[in-house]
């Protein structure tokens, strides 16, 4: 199943999720109101006589019902709503909701800063944002789990237990299974459930204290009545039937749970091999469990509602195999490794060491351990890559045919297929990646201020006007110290190769949702000010709008609207044909290169060949100038188009794809915009690698 088919099944998956609450909600109303029927109707006859005007003779009376199906919505869809918009900001509330602790980017704890390296070396690799890192102390059970409401809001979460047990290896198969769930849309899917099935829960909270309510208030009422029941029996009665029924409330939404989840572990399990291409990691750690003392369960009182999102099974055992959220530890073992004798025994893992991270550099930027990477027009190339092939001049694979580029529709296949995907090469890739960025620029994006202050490197222009322009914009939007501390970055930068920018960029994300709610606000208006300085005829520069879309996509809750409503929309792309168009242009012109009438001709024939595959065949679109690819116009027009349906960001991206490699060969540059335009359509695409460097199409 490839990403975007993915995609269509997690959003049929909810909508039958949808479907199963509300028949368990319809069923638990028609429970209540033959207990309250039973409690008022065919009560005693003052209670009738006491009740006349609200219950009427015969099994159905309207009056009664509609009070308890209002009251019932109330309950449930109130509970419901609660626990959703408790959740809203994303992972990270999902993950402090269960005793998480985000950990600290400065962290000196041995296995944190490895479970940190582990979770950017993963997030680089698949193309997601860095998810916020969180670690639940107080839980000596071995387990992890990934939550979210889109790839900007996730956080992933391992207990102390985990943290403590696991080897390297064993914790990256984890988070590779983790790292699965985010890329199939697992994450949205399971906290709109737990937001659901809190609803249904708060039945049996109801019921306990009208209970309680209803034995105290009707032993008064019988004291002082002389002995009458003065109504509370029938509370307690209805107390005991909420308890009851809430009670199967919640077996039905363990069984909507089990549904949901079970064969998704499966398809987990099997991504985290195919990842990592290291069976023995997951099958490890699945091991580790069932030789545990404390298993993966956990003692906070909310795993119940969250049992779904765990790597294992994070509660006590189900009453039978129909209510269990996770398939049994020795069938997932098997599925893995089929030769598997059956003991939980596995050698004691060695001891996190404080190492330097996998980011850490040697001497002249060549990371440790390495052959020195090979150099091209854009920095330096690691060898392999998904853009590895024949050249459209006929020329072998590293042999310096122009442009580093590729032919025959190989971009084309090549981003349809990475999408959404992660090969144990691409983990290697983002390795080498990481490690070419200065141990002290890493550190820096772990934190807040040192996050804007690189990204603020990053976009500076060199010497000249604009320059001097952005550096007034900064001092007047950050502060002196803000425009100093991005001048002294600037010089880490120099050995970090082009196409490691975007990687760092990513790097800075998480620390970037941390800033005060003022300063995301303050980097947002600089970023448009310093990169809508263009005096190249009104072209965006393609990296300076992958740094303006994704920061402004993972600021601060609040700054730039809310999370949880960024999800994919219905409309199809004939009916986004205009920003469409926007965005075509804006690949087009990005891969012209300089120079007079024969730009706009490149330009022209680049545009045609994307539009040819849009609805329709693009009747009616025409190449946009420059300057209607200006920042604004170009963020307006993507906005729109993240309303698109899966399917149809799919045909986009295969239009943009064909727009790149019109004249037979690809640029980083161009492969990098590109890149980010899908990221910003939530369409995780992996690094870019270009095995032939060349030169530019200028």
């Amino acid at each position: 199943m490839d990403f975007f088919d993915a995609q269509d099944h997690a959003r049929s998956l909810s909508r039958k999720l949808v479907l199963l609450y509300g028949l368990a909600v319809a069923v638990l109303v028609l429970g209540v109101y033959l207990v309250a029927l039973v409690a008022f109707g065919f009560g005693s006859a003052e209670a009738g006589a006491e009740g006349a005007a609200f219950v009427q003779p015969g099994l159905f009376q309207p009056g009664l019902f509609l009070a308890v199906a209002l009251g019932m919505g109330l309950l449930i869809g109130g509970g419901a709503s609660f626990r959703t918009a408790q959740l809203r900001k994303g992972g990270g509330a999902v993950a402090e909701l269960l005793g998480g602790r985000r950990v600290d980017p400065g962290t000196t704890d041995p296995a944190e800063q490895m479970l940190l390296n582990v979770v950017e070396e993963m997030a680089i690799a698949s193309g997601v944002p860095v998810p916020e890192v969180f670690v639940m102390d107080r839980e000596a059970g071995i387990n992890a789990f990934a939550a979210g409401h889109t790839l900007n809001d996730a956080a992933v979460a391992v207990t102390r237990g985990a943290l403590e047990a696991f080897s390297r290896d064993e914790l990256q198969g984890v988070m590779a299974h983790e790292f699965s769930h985010i890329l199939n849309g697992d994450m949205r899917l399971n906290v709109r459930l737990m937001g659901l099935l809190f609803g249904i829960l708060l039945l049996t909270i109801v019921g306990r204290g009208i209970l309680r309510g209803g034995f105290y208030s009707g032993g008064r009422a019988r004291r002082s009545s002389g002995g009458r029941d003065g109504g509370g029996g029938q509370m307690a009665l209805i107390g005991v039937a909420l308890v009851i029924l809430g009670y199967l409330g919640v077996l039905a939404g363990r069984l909507i749970q089990a549904a949901v989840s079970r064969q998704r572990e499966y398809l987990a399990d099997a991504a985290a091999v195919q990842f990592t291409r290291n069976p023995d990691g997951i099958a490890g750690a699945l091991k580790r469990i069932g030789a545990a003392s404390h298993g993966s369960r956990l003692q906070d009182h909310h795993a119940e509602e969250a049992s779904h999102l765990f790597f294992a099974r994070g509660t006590r055992k189900a009453l039978s195999g129909l209510t269990a959220t996770h398939p049994p530890l020795p069938s997932r073992i098997r599925r893995i490794d089929p030769s598997w004798d059956g003991s939980f025994e596995v050698p004691p893992p060695r001891p996190a060491r404080r190492t330097r991270p996998q980011g850490s550099q040697g001497q002249q930027g060549r990371p440790e351990g390495g052959a020195a990477p090979r150099r091209g027009p854009f920095g330096a190339f690691p060898g392999g890559g998904i853009l590895g092939g024949a050249s459209a001049g006929g020329g072998a694979p590293g042999t310096g045919s122009p442009g580093g580029a590729v032919g025959g529709g190989l971009l084309l296949g090549a981003i349809l297929a990475s999408a959404g995907s992660l090969e144990a090469g691409d983990v290697d890739q983002a390795r080498r990646l990481l490690a070419t960025i200065p141990d002290e620029m890493r550190a820096r994006l772990r934190t807040p201020e040192g996050a804007l202050e690189g990204v603020l490197a990053l976009v500076l222009p060199p010497d000249g006007p604009p320059r001097d322009r952005a550096l007034e914009a900064t001092r007047r939007r950050v502060g002196e110290r803000g425009a100093r501390a991005a001048l002294a970055a600037q010089p880490l930068l120099e050995g970090v190769g082009a196409e490691a920018r975007l990687p760092l960029l990513e790097l800075a994300l998480p620390a970037l949702r941390s800033l005060p709610r003022e300063r995301g606000a303050a980097l947002r208006d600089l970023l448009a000010e310093i990169l809508g300085d263009d005096e190249r005829g009104g072209r965006i520069d393609p990296f300076g709008f992958a740094v303006y879309h994704l920061v402004r996509r993972n600021l601060p809750a609040g700054v730039e609207g809310d999370p949880a409503s960024r999800r994919s929309g219905t409309t199809p792309l004939a009916r986004l044909l205009p920003e469409s168009s926007v965005l075509l242009s804006l690949l087009a012109w990005s891969g012209a290169g300089e120079g007079g009438p024969e730009m706009e001709a490149r330009a022209g024939a680049a545009f045609e060949a994307g539009a040819a595959r849009l609805p329709g065949g693009g009747s009616g679109l025409r190449l946009l100038p420059p300057e209607g690819t200006r920042l604004r116009a170009v963020d307006e027009a993507l906005s729109r188009l993240e309303m698109a349906a899966p399917q149809a960001r799919r045909e986009f991206l295969t239009a943009g794809a064909a727009t790149v490699e019109a004249d037979g060969r690809v640029d980083l540059a161009e492969a990098e915009l590109l890149r980010a335009l899908a990221e910003a359509l939530e369409v995780p695409i992996p690094p870019v690698r270009i095995t032939s460097p060349g030169g530019d199409h200028g």
